[in-house]
């Protein structure tokens, strides 16, 4: 359980931040949900690895895992 201090801030664990690609200068977005408040990042994340990607991306995918899934495919020809 986390304290958020006089100023509203809290921070956020390093293993959920490694998860989900939070790094310095991430933007946030807080949502209220019913079951309280979900925060999420608003910056294209990589739908496998959560890493950064390029907003001009055509596939939610980072360039690593792009090539581990056409590897992957290729292999199953």
């Amino acid at each position: 359980m986390k304290k958020i201090d006089k100023l509203g801030r809290s921070v956020i664990p390093i293993d959920l931040r490694k998860k989900y690609g939070f790094t310095e200068g991430t933007k946030i977005e807080l949502l209220a949900m019913d079951e309280g408040i979900m925060v999420r990042s608003d910056e294209p994340l990589c739908k496998i690895c959560h890493e950064k990607i390029s907003e001009e991306s055509a596939f939610p995918l980072c360039k690593n895992c792009m090539a581990e899934v056409i590897k992957s495919y290729q292999g199953k020809k």
